[in-house]
């Protein structure tokens, strides 16, 4: 991306045409049709100045022609969403990340990076992106999207973009992509839910009549039952502090308005997501953590299943384990990992065929902090330690001191890779989780798990997630009443899961040389 470029927007209209690119000939032209009146400038400008690259990189104008070919010279009304802005918020983990020969990073890379990009600007868990327990190698095309996004829109981005290579400008453009699926999709649920009220998209609303439209939209089409009451009053929050934020002065809203105000409700929202079940959840669980391990024992997690506040403490054992979120180190007492338990799938919001609301990784501030501060893929353990000392999270205050035991680890980790620590790969992952038991969830090996969502679990087992009752009760029978809570070890504090195994995001590129 040339830096002495201007900014640029993506908008509303660039949202409808890659939404049109997954639809019939008949769905495009109602698409379309809905976003005329946005028209104000070329469709193609933001992606024209994102194309300045050094020669070199991957065919920009090709992809920019191809996709002006088959949507057309339209015109749209640009929007807030800046492509010097996307590269920003990327900047931080790309340097962080080691480069392939040419100076980009290879697709394992990029997958993480767009990953981290939406779950940091908007807390979307973007599906396909996620590796779902596996390898962040990409499992299908289109860096593990490809068989969600439109089909001509995958072809293009297999022909356009390297398979080994990717460019800042490069992650940006993808980023920039798939926000204007998802916003396209947002566009065309409005849309439906103008018909579903029986309103007419040229019809002009009031404020308070955008505002109810708006939620209807963000809370329908989806399963309702699966918000909670406060999700719900924050959803609401979020459509009226939109529309404060993108139209103060506004009176009357025609369906451009309320889409433009749909756009940043739906930006927002992922980030209210802990204001609810989430925030509650992990209150109850450090309420029963045992021993500032980040862990509750099964036998009080199941405990809490006649408590009124405590109805999300119900998964089965067998649901739990394959998700990642049980601790069977000592099996005569397994125990529920807070953080890990508490990003489960179930614990998620299925509002979009392209992303899901879940709880809030909060390792995540703890990683930004170290590639904000360290600008390099690598850094020694007293690097590291001086740059976390200095940080606070949700529950370690800064100027922490650090256990003999914890500064072994990362000596540990250092020592495996002589004498500096890969920032993104499963050791430093791990001393992260012992050093932040509730923060930073624990990192199994790829394969060790596979979150599933409720339909993905009955599907595949004939069963609900949930154990009943009586399966609870038995669980509970049938475990030894755990003595006290005891150390692994001499010095190991409590780090029985400790696996020495690594498995870096880019193990190819990892201290690969750079071709200038």
């Amino acid at each position: 991306f040339d830096e002495g470029s201007k900014s640029t927007q993506l908008s509303p209209m660039h949202t409808a045409l890659n939404c049109a690119l997954r639809m019939s000939n008949w769905e495009m032209s109602i698409v379309l049709a809905a976003f005329v009146s946005l028209a104000h400038a070329s469709p193609l400008d933001f992606l024209a100045q994102a194309f300045k690259e050094p020669p070199g990189q991957v065919e920009h104008l090709a992809f920019l022609d191809d996709l002006e070919e088959i949507l057309g010279p339209g015109r749209r009304k640009a929007a807030e969403l800046n492509m010097k802005g996307i590269q920003a918020v990327l900047h931080n983990t790309f340097v962080s990340l080691p480069k392939t020969g040419r100076g980009g990073v290879s697709a394992p890379a990029a997958r993480y990076t767009i990953h981290r990009y939406f779950i940091q600007r908007h807390g979307w868990q973007v599906k396909g992106l996620s590796p779902g327990g596996g390898s962040w190698w990409p499992s299908t095309g289109a860096l593990g999207m490809g068989d969600r996004l439109p089909a001509r829109l995958r072809d293009l981005f297999e022909e356009t973009f390297s398979s080994d290579n990717f460019g800042l400008s490069d992650l940006a453009v993808i980023a920039a992509t798939i926000e204007a699926l998802i916003h396209a999709e947002a566009t065309a649920r409005l849309r439906a839910t103008y018909e579903s009220l029986g309103k007419d998209v040229r019809a002009v609303m009031t404020k308070q009549e955008a505002a109810d439209t708006i939620y209807s939209c963000m809370t329908t089409g989806f399963n309702a039952s699966q918000f909670s009451p406060s999700q719900l009053e924050s959803t609401r929050r979020a459509a009226v502090e939109a529309q404060e934020t993108v139209a103060p002065d506004l009176t009357m809203f025609q369906f451009a308005d309320v889409a433009r105000v749909l756009e940043v409700a739906i930006q927002e929202i992922g980030h209210r997501v802990d204001e609810g079940p989430c925030q509650a959840m992990a209150d109850r669980l450090v309420d029963m953590e045992e021993n500032s391990s980040g862990r509750v024992r099964l036998v009080d997690f199941y405990g809490t299943r006649h408590d009124k506040d405590a109805w999300h403490f119900r998964e089965r054992l067998d649901y739990l384990r394959q998700s990642g979120a049980l601790d069977e180190s000592d099996p005569s007492a397994p125990r529920v990992i807070i953080p890990n338990y508490l990003i489960t799938p179930l614990n998620c919001l299925n509002v979009s065929s392209y992303y899901d609301l879940c709880c809030i990784d909060l390792c995540q501030d703890l990683f930004e902090e170290l590639e904000r501060n360290l600008q390099a893929p690598q850094a020694t353990p007293a690097e590291i330690i001086r740059v976390l000392t200095s940080a606070s999270s949700a529950y370690v205050p800064a100027g922490r001191t650090w256990s003999n035991a914890l500064i072994k680890k990362l000596e540990e980790v250092a020592e495996h890779h002589g004498g500096d620590i890969p920032l993104h790969g499963r050791l430093f992952a791990q001393f992260m989780h012992f050093a932040y038991p509730l923060e930073c969830p624990y990192p199994h090996l790829s394969g060790a798990t596979k979150p599933q969502t409720k339909g993905e679990w009955l599907d595949d087992t004939g069963t609900q997630p949930w154990a009943t009752e009586v399966e609870m009760q038995s669980i509970i029978d049938s475990l030894q009443q755990p003595s006290e809570f005891t150390l692994c070890g001499e010095s190991e504090e409590g780090m029985c899961m400790w696996h020495p195994e690594e498995e870096l995001v880019d193990a190819v590129n990892w201290k690969a040389p750079v071709i200038m």
